[in-house]
């Protein structure tokens, strides 16, 4: 009768280490599937986001060339208003002499219309002339 020979425990402990050696490598190896297909997976996901994101630039840059002279004229106008100083108040008028009319004859022209080309120093040197031929 043959007899059983039973393993000694180095050999078990052999055979076991064997054992986990192949499951390792079978895991190594799904664990290299796995990351081709990650890759692959990610490279994909990255190039379809690279294409977006160009689009989406793209489009951001075209609207950005259509608004620009708006937006810069708007800033323009901004600036200058910050930049011009304000209007001065306006002069009193001087005040109306009452003997004088309010109307001032002495501008009028041969029809008694007002001639609004004629200066102040020369509609005052007419109203002197006729002064001094009306008293003489």
């Amino acid at each position: 009768m043959p007899m059983d020979v039973l393993p000694t425990p180095d050999q078990e402990l052999d055979w076991r280490l064997a054992g986990v050696e192949e499951r390792l490598e079978a895991i190594s190896e799904r664990l290299g599937r796995l990351e081709v297909a990650l890759r692959d997976a990610v490279a994909e996901e990255v190039h379809g986001a690279t294409a977006e994101l160009r689009h989406a630039i793209s489009e951001l840059g075209r609207r950005l060339v259509q608004d620009l002279p708006s937006q810069l004229a708007r800033h323009r106008d901004a600036i200058v208003a910050e930049l011009r100083p304000p209007p001065p108040p306006p002069t009193p008028p001087p005040p109306a002499d009452p003997a004088e009319p309010a109307v001032d004859v002495d501008a009028t022209d041969s029809e008694g219309d007002v001639d609004m080309d004629e200066t102040p120093e020369t509609a005052e040197r007419r109203r002197v002339s006729r002064r001094r031929r009306r008293q003489s």
